[in-house]
This record gives structure tokens, C-alpha cells and sequence, in this order.
């Protein structure tokens, strides 16, 4: 399930909007209305959710702690 960002490129507004869509076509062609002024936001970024590693998977030497 793909997460998709929609922003208001209007000057003074600038709004951000993030969205769970079921397809990252689906977010594309989906109309927001900026609830700030009312135009069409458009999708500028269309991520995926990625599972968390386990961490007995990782292998020795991957994990670190900063020096």
C-alpha cells in the first residue's frame, strides 16, 4: 500500500497532505482540494511501505554504534 504526498504549490499556502492509497496509479490520479485554499493538489510523491527488518536476520558488523 502505497503512501502518497500531495502538495499546494499555491504562493502563501504551501500545504501538505499524506495519503494511503490501494495503487501508487490510484494516488496519481486521485483529486485533493487543499483544505487550506480550495486548489487542486497535485501528487509530487508516491512512496511503498517496506517491512522492518528483523534484527536476527541482520548479520554481525551491520548494526553499529557511532564512534
Amino acid at each position: 500500500m502505497p503512501l502518497c504526498v500531495y502538495l499546494c504549490y499555491t504562493p502563501g499556502c504551501q500545504t501538505k497532505m499524506e495519503r494511503w492509497m490501494p495503487t501508487p496509479e490510484a494516488g496519481l490520479e486521485a483529486h485533493m482540494e487543499c483544505p487550506r485554499c480550495g486548489v487542486a493538489m497535485r501528487c509530487a510523491w508516491t512512496g511503498s511501505q517496506v517491512r522492518t527488518p528483523d534484527l536476527k536476520d541482520a548479520t554481525s558488523g551491520v548494526f553499529r554504534p557511532r564512534d
